[in-house]
C-alpha cells in the first residue's frame, strides 16, 4: 500500500473551504476580491497533482523573510497547514514524528479507528490484507473523504466556491498568486504555472462537481491501494465512501474546533515556520 508521502491527493477540499468560508463571514458566493483565498487555501494539496510538487515539499510553510508582508494572502496556506495538523494531531502545530496512527487524536485518526473494521473488510474483498497500522491510516483517508462528501449533500455552495475560484482567477490575481507561490516554495512561476490545470488531469474531464465527491474520490482509495481504475473497483469503492458517509455525522464539531483555533490570529499567522503531515 502507498504511504502519506505518495504524491499528495486532495482530500478535505470541502472541509478546508468551509472552515474558510465560515472563518471570513463569506455568504455563498465570496466577494470577487476575496475568491483567490480559497485557491491560495488549497494549494499543498493541489500543486502535488502536478507531479513536479511533493506533498513533503507543499506541506511546509517557510517563506523567506519579507515574504509575508509582499504578498500576504500566503497566510491562506499557512491556514490551511494548521487545519492539516488540528485534523489529525487535535493542535495546530504538528506532533511529535512517527507516531503510530493510534496515537494520533485529531478527528480523522480518531473517528478512523471505527472505521477500521470497514477498510480491512473492504480491502479483504479487494484482495488485500492490511496491517492494523495500514488500516488505521487508509481509515483516517477514508474520513477526510467521507466528511467532503457529507458536506457536499448537505451544502452543494461548498464546492462551487471552489470551481468558481478557479474559474474567476485571472489576471493580476493569479500573476499575485503564481509569484507568491513560486517565492513561498523556492521554485520557477512556470512550475507553479503548469501545475494549475492538475486537478482536472488527476480526475479527468468526466468529474464534475456533481460526481467529484463520490466517484472521483475513490480513485484516492485505489491510488493508495495500488488498484486499477476499473468499473467493478470504483462501484464497490463508492459504497465504502457511502459507508463511512454514515458515520461521520459529528464532523461540524471538527469544523466548529477548527474556526476557533483560526480565530486566534495572532497564534498563527505569522512568519513562522509550520509542518503538516503530508497525505
Amino acid at each position: 500500500m502507498t504511504g502519506p508521502d505518495d504524491g499528495g491527493i486532495p482530500l478535505l477540499t470541502n472541509c478546508h473551504t468551509l472552515i474558510l468560508r465560515r472563518l471570513l463571514g463569506h455568504g455563498e458566493t465570496p466577494p470577487p476580491a476575496e475568491h483567490d483565498l480559497y485557491i491560495y487555501n488549497v494549494t499543498p494539496d493541489s500543486l502535488p497533482l502536478s507531479q513536479e510538487f511533493r506533498a513533503r515539499e507543499t506541506h511546509v510553510f517557510a517563506p523567506p523573510a519579507g515574504a509575508l508582508a509582499r504578498y500576504p494572502k500566503l497566510v491562506w496556506v499557512k491556514c490551511h497547514i494548521v487545519v492539516d495538523n488540528f485534523c489529525h494531531y487535535g493542535t495546530p502545530a504538528k506532533a511529535a514524528s512517527a507516531l503510530d496512527p493510534a496515537q494520533k487524536m485529531g478527528y480523522t485518526y480518531r473517528r478512523g479507528a471505527d472505521l477500521v473494521p470497514l477498510v480491512r473488510d473492504y480491502a479483504r474483498e479487494m484482495g488485500q490484507d492490511l496491517a492494523p497500522r495500514e488500516a488505521h491510516y487508509l481509515a483516517h483517508v477514508l474520513v477526510e473523504i467521507a466528511v467532503d462528501f457529507r458536506i457536499y449533500q448537505e451544502d452543494r455552495s461548498v464546492a462551487l466556491v471552489l470551481s468558481g475560484a478557479r474559474a474567476e482567477m485571472k489576471g493580476e490575481q493569479r500573476r499575485e498568486y503564481i509569484e507568491g507561490v513560486s517565492l513561498l516554495y523556492g521554485c520557477e512561476p512556470a512550475k507553479v504555472e503548469r501545475s494549475q490545470g492538475a486537478p482536472a488531469r488527476f480526475y479527468g474531464a468526466l468529474y464534475g462537481v456533481d460526481s467529484l465527491f463520490l466517484d472521483g474520490r475513490t480513485k484516492i482509495i485505489l491510488r493508495k491501494l495500488r488498484l486499477p481504475y476499473s468499473e467493478a473497483n470504483i462501484g464497490r469503492t463508492r459504497g465504502l465512501i457511502l459507508d463511512a458517509s454514515e458515520k461521520v455525522s459529528d464532523y461540524p464539531d471538527f469544523v466548529g474546533g477548527a474556526i476557533d483555533v483560526l480565530a486566534d490570529r495572532d497564534g498563527w499567522a505569522g512568519e513562522g515556520t509550520l509542518t503538516a503531515e503530508e497525505q
